[in-house]
């Protein structure tokens, strides 16, 4: 059986702060939506995504704004999704961060996901809502997504974040689109199947002026934590932080990993292979993370981080990590990535 879908809180507390300035009464909304406002005092709690939708559209229903949603992407803050915010300022590059947002979406949302696809000298960004849920999300839930996500890379950029063209669900332009053609300031294609944006290669992929490997690296594994804490039946997510704090050991196998996770090896794989992985492809893509990530630590001997990431020998590190990336580690750490 699935769980339903979840929404972090500050999601509700942003939409409660927009309303504020639309001089609205938040509390009329909240209960009509079924939310107590007390709860968003708790930085830790998730409400149902039906429930926050609801109080998406009764709020945009209350300000008469059909770009209400674009208004409530401004009143999200760093913090606002756990650690993620963290690991998004400190990313490397805006790929990086985008990578991040791919990866950790569900602390935000677990009704959509995220994805990044490089076209030519283009990156495609784009979010769905997953088919049990598109009758849920609504077009306005999704442009203040896209609105929290565009203004974080804006704030991030050093200079003009150009967009190319933006995709937006809304069936076509409302009344008065103006608040949008401001926003965006590119093209916009209405009647998408979720949303999108299209930026630079070269912009992507230029190092930000706040990039902190460790910084971004400690708030990483905050977040795979956050999740298990609230996702314990995602096996993924054990297995994958399960090797993390095992690899300083040297490479675990199967079996101690089941252990750990209280799991007999037959059930550990059955449960992986029907999430589509294998306990090899997990230990691979951790110790890949992981390895470019310590090697942008430049503080970080490279010896130290074959043993952290529970090579026998550097050599295989060494062999492991150009099979990865094309490149040694010496000469990845050497480049401009």
């Amino acid at each position: 059986m699935l769980h339903e879908a979840t929404t972090q809180a500050s999601w509700a507390v942003a939409i409660k702060r927009t309303l504020e300035t639309y001089h609205c009464d938040p509390e009329a909304v909240f209960i009509a939506a079924d939310i107590r406002l007390e709860d968003l005092g708790d930085p830790n709690a998730r409400f149902l995504t039906r429930k926050t939708s609801a109080l998406m559209r009764l709020a945009v229903a209350a300000t008469e704004d059909p770009a209400f949603g674009l208004a409530v992407g401004r009143h999200m803050r760093p913090t606002s999704a756990h650690a993620m915010g963290f690991s998004i300022w400190a990313s490397n590059n805006l790929r990086e961060a985008i990578e991040r947002v791919q990866k950790f979406f569900k602390i935000f949302t677990t009704s959509c996901y995220c994805n990044i696809e490089k076209q030519g000298d283009q990156y495609l960004i784009s979010s769905h809502p997953y088919p049990a849920y598109q009758s849920v999300i609504g077009s306005e839930d999704q442009e203040a997504m896209f609105s929290t996500i565009l203004q974080t890379f804006r704030h991030l950029f050093p200079g003009r974040l150009e967009v190319y063209r933006a995709g937006l669900s809304r069936p076509g332009p409302p009344n008065n689109s103006a608040d949008f053609e401001r926003f965006f300031k590119c093209p916009i294609e209405w009647g998408y199947n979720g949303i999108y944006m299209l930026l630079s290669a070269a912009q992507v992929e230029s190092q930000l002026p706040t990039a902190n490997a460790e910084l971004a690296l400690q708030n990483d594994r905050l977040c795979q934590d956050y999740i298990v804490r609230f996702d314990r039946q995602d096996i993924i997510n054990q297995v994958s932080n399960s090797l993390v704090e095992m690899l300083p050991q040297g490479e675990p196998g199967m079996a101690e990993v089941a252990s750990k996770l209280m799991l007999s090896s037959r059930t550990l794989q059955r449960k992986l292979n029907q999430r589509g992985s294998s306990f090899k492809q997990l230990l691979e893509d951790v110790r890949k993370e992981m390895a470019i990530q310590y090697i942008r630590q430049t503080h970080v001997p490279i010896g130290e981080i074959s043993y952290r990431l529970g090579f026998a020998h550097i050599n295989n590190f060494s062999r492991a990590f150009k099979r990865w990336t094309g490149k040694t580690p010496i000469e990845y750490r050497d480049s401009p990535y």
